[in-house]
């Protein structure tokens, strides 16, 4: 059993079924694939904490994978082993609906709704915006729609599922521009050296031969594969 630490609130990458309750979300599917490659009869097992407890779950040994559209940083690297990238991420940005944003250069010096500790919020912050701290994109579109906040800088795939579900259209819009943000690894403990290389070549392999692309297809209707993986990975 190889357990992959997620929050199951994360739609479109990790969430429940409506209806069935069920573990949906492409990165769920994606494990599960990536576990067939694994030497032995490995199964994936979901661990379901908050954001905030996932990578330090690692260090607790209460998971062995943490998979939450995690992009590798300085800081993180430090503490953590980082697989080959296998999600393409873009930051999309949420602002209102009569906002005069239209561009990226018009984010400085606006309001931010971010989580604070996240790479989103440091983004946000590079792009000049002072942090209104948030816990979530619903809390986030409320601050805009109430003018108490400029703009939500957050992954582009998962906006468009916020918006998409909501009953009735929300007074706000996306930015035309993004920004590319760098790729999502999964994270292992330091040292993991056989587990991170396990995984690397499941990813590889399932990137080369079309799997992920399917898999991010049937949630997104798009592919955020890697096109390539660098020589040394």
């Amino acid at each position: 059993m190889l357990r992959f630490g997620i929050t199951g609130g994360y739609p479109p990458s990790n969430y429940h079924d409506e209806d069935t309750e069920e573990l949906v979300g492409y990165e769920v599917d994606m494990a599960k694939e990536l576990v067939k490659d694994l030497d032995g009869d490995v199964e994936a097992e979901f661990v379901e904490m908050s954001f905030g407890s996932i990578l330090e779950s690692l260090n607790s040994d209460r998971i062995d994978v943490a998979m939450h559209s995690l992009s590798e940083t300085p800081e993180r690297a430090e503490q953590y082993d980082f697989t080959v990238p296998y999600f393409d991420k873009v930051w999309g940005i949420i602002v209102a609906e009569d906002s005069d944003i239209q561009t990226l250069d018009d984010l400085d010096g606006k309001r931010a709704a971010q989580s604070v500790s996240t790479s989103s919020g440091q983004e946000a912050e590079e792009l000049g915006g002072e942090l209104v701290p948030i816990d979530d994109v619903d809390e986030a579109v409320k601050l805009i729609t109430e003018d108490r906040a400029d703009f939500y800088l957050g992954s582009d795939v998962g906006q468009q599922d916020y918006l998409d579900k909501q009953p009735e259209p929300l007074p706000v819009r996306v930015l035309d521009e993004t920004v590319q943000d760098v790729p999502a690894s999964l994270v292992v403990p330091k040292g993991s050296d056989e587990l991170r290389e396990a995984l690397n070549e499941s990813i590889i392999e399932n990137t080369e031969d079309g799997t992920l692309a399917e898999i991010y297809d049937e949630y997104l209707d798009m592919d955020k594969s890697i096109e390539d993986f660098d020589e040394d990975e």
